[in-house]
């Protein structure tokens, strides 16, 4: 009997009936539902679709979260309608992008768009209105200002949903992904593309890659037409042209290394090329083969241009031949000695020098070979390179000979033990016993040279001083008898008498001031100039050109105390004033000679300038020499101007000349300042 549900069941489970899932339970298929059994048994299965239904959603909503977090994605959406603006969504990864915990706010567009970094947040809200107002979707990257400090790059994907009838948008919907570490890592990898590109491109090495299986160039860098002289196009159009441009003889190189590239063994190879310049170049291969299942299909390599370091390695393999041949033929002799002062090495001229055959000298100790005087020096010298490692000492003594006699020698000496390679204590010298030999006899000529020269210097002092005492008593006698006749002729004879008087007498001062400056020692004296100079002018008032009478000028700027020799200032000023005077020009309105000096600090320079003759200047560099006279017409001795210079070299100071035929002359004298020695 069919149950039926009453007529006046609960209105509250008919509706539940009618409404669950949209179905009208009375009615299954074709047949009605009488009985409130099988009512039960739908709701049940209604339920248990509705809880698996829950338990998928679940599921997926597990995984989207996993997928999210794994991801750095987070979805969000916003009601956008009048009613529902602020109702918006985060998923729990949006929460963690923006640093807060899920939850932690509330999820706000004001949250979201004060993250934002505030460089970017205006064009970005822009954007968002935009899309709003226009509908649609768009991907925007921007830099967040995360609460947790960490400035972050995302990614967000929008879409705005519109309604179809009212065209109206009425939900946002989204995606935010943190792309901070991609972001990264893509700019890692343009910088890392750059630098090898840039590399690749400006490497002086030619990296190439070669294609075995077709025997084709891959791919070749620039820097080949650096090295080679082609270029890039002419290695891919000719795959050969690498071993065609290998010179002949080395060839052979190349070939030989076959074997071992086949097996996968990479190789380095030298050899030499002509480049399309018609250059010999020498290079080198690092080749690295690819060996696949036994079979050889790709090269991979780097070829360097090594023509400078095999230049100089051949110039090394020279000059070591050339070493050991001087080594070999040498007049100086070498030596290696080990720690216990034993000869470990002696060169060839060892054995002509001392006479002892080379095996006669190795192994046996350097000291028996030496004076029984010098044995002490000789440990002494050798505790001094114990304690200086590297460091050469200058070396002397006597080598006994074969014969029982022996040589002098003369060089260095240096510790080298710690060196790798000499291992021993290094001498190097040469033969000085000619040199000994001479050097003793120059100086037993020396001490008989000064001996002479001393006496020389006495006799030439004391003659010269001995004539002076005659000529003053004759010159004295020439005038008064100049007083006391009006004869002409008897006045011209005692001027021609007293003209060569006074110019022997001014010889013999020439000779003794000469003998003062090299005889007498310097004095440091303090220098008065403006009575120095009125002094020698004074001493020279009366001494006149023949034809007009010369004006003497003095100016001094002496702002420092000046020492120095004042006798020998006064030679070299006498000595140039007179030269002025002697010297003058009779046909110039009037004759001058100005003298002058300015004192700093460390030099006193004093300038003698006149208006006289003057002096050519093919004659500057030979006035300064003894006896030297510009003619025969010429008067004075010819030593003037040569005792100046040295007298002036003698204070250590220097004298030049600036003259002209006709334009007068001008000495400039640097005197240096004794003050402070």
């Amino acid at each position: 009997m069919e149950e039926r549900v009453e007529q006046g069941a609960p209105q509250q489970i008919n509706l539940l009936v009618k409404t669950i899932n949209g179905t009208d339970l009375w009615k299954d298929g074709s047949e009605e539902i009488t009985g409130v059994e099988t009512l039960a048994r739908l709701l049940k299965e209604e339920t248990a679709k509705r809880l698996e239904a829950e338990k998928k959603v679940l599921q997926l909503s597990t995984h989207l979260n996993f997928s999210q977090k794994t991801a750095l994605i987070g979805s969000f959406e916003a009601d956008l309608t009048e009613k529902g603006h602020h109702n918006v969504f985060w998923a729990d990864e949006v929460f963690k992008i923006l640093g807060y915990k899920p939850g932690e706010i509330t999820a706000t567009f004001r949250h979201f768009f004060s993250a934002i970094h505030p460089e970017d947040r205006l064009w970005a809200v822009e954007k968002l209105e935009n899309l709003i107002k226009m509908g649609g979707s768009f991907e925007i990257e921007h830099r967040l200002a995360s609460t947790d400090g960490i400035e972050k790059i995302v990614l967000n994907t929008v879409e705005v949903l519109v309604d179809e009838e009212t065209k109206e948008p009425f939900k946002l919907i989204g995606t935010v992904q943190d792309i901070t570490e991609k972001r990264k890592k893509d700019k890692d990898l343009i910088s890392l593309n750059y630098d090898l590109k840039t590399l690749f491109e400006n490497m002086q090495e030619t990296f190439f890659s070669v294609d075995m299986t077709k025997y084709s160039m891959l791919q070749i860098s620039k820097a080949c037409e650096e090295i080679y002289g082609y270029t890039v196009e002419d290695f891919m159009a000719n795959s050969n042209l690498w071993f065609e441009i290998v010179l002949e003889e080395d060839k052979e190189i190349i070939r030989a290394d076959y074997p071992a590239m086949h097996e996968g063994n990479s190789i380095l190879q030298q050899y030499r090329i002509l480049t399309k310049q018609g250059h010999v170049k020498w290079v080198e291969s690092r080749i690295n083969p690819t060996v696949q299942q036994g079979k050889l299909v790709r090269l991979d390599g780097l070829t360097t241009d090594i023509t400078k370091r095999k230049s100089v390695e051949i110039a090394l393999q020279n000059n070591e031949q050339k070493f050991r041949t001087l080594i070999e033929n040498c007049s100086d002799g070498i030596t290696v000695a080990n720690e216990q002062l034993e000869f470990v090495f002696a060169s060839n001229s060892m054995s002509r020098l001392s006479g002892f055959l080379l095996e006669e000298l190795i192994g046996k100790k350097v000291l028996d070979f030496l004076l029984p005087e010098e044995t002490g020096l000789a440990e002494s010298i050798a505790q001094m390179l114990t304690n200086n490692p590297g460091k050469p000492f200058p070396i002397k003594g006597s080598f006994r000979k074969k014969n029982g006699g022996y040589f002098f020698y003369e060089g260095h000496i240096t510790n080298l033990l710690q060196d790798p390679v000499i291992e021993g204590i290094v001498c190097n010298f040469h033969d000085v016993t000619e040199r000994e030999k001479a050097e003793d006899a120059v100086k037993a000529s020396n001490i008989e040279l000064k001996k002479t020269n001393k006496e020389l210097d006495r006799f030439v002092y004391s003659v010269s001083h001995d004539l002076r005492a005659p000529l003053a008593s004759i010159l004295g006698g020439l005038e008064y008898a100049e007083t006391e006749t009006n004869d002409a002729n008897m006045l011209k004879s005692l001027r021609l008498m007293k003209g060569s008087a006074q110019k022997l007498d001014g010889f013999v001062v020439d000779i003794l001031n000469y003998s003062r400056n090299s005889r007498i020692e310097i004095k440091n004296e303090l220098i008065d100039f403006l009575q120095l100079f009125n002094e020698v002018r004074d001493n020279l008032k009366y001494m006149h050109s023949k034809q007009a009478t010369v004006d003497i000028w003095v100016r001094v700027e002496n702002e420092h105390v000046f020492y120095s020799d004042r006798s020998r200032l006064s030679i070299i000023i006498n000595n140039l004033v007179s030269n002025a005077i002697r010297y003058c020009n009779p046909a110039a309105a009037t004759r001058d000679v100005e003298i002058s000096v300015r004192v700093d600090e460390l030099n006193a320079t004093i300038v003698i300038k006149d208006n006289g003759l003057g002096i050519d200047k093919k004659f500057h560099n030979r006035i300064f020499d003894m006896f030297y006279r510009l003619s025969k017409k010429s008067e004075g001795s010819g030593l003037g101007l040569y005792i100046v210079k040295e007298t002036v070299e003698k204070l250590q100071g220097s004298i030049h000349l600036e003259s002209e035929p006709g334009l007068g002359s001008e000495f400039t004298i640097c005197i240096p300042n004794t003050k402070l020695r």
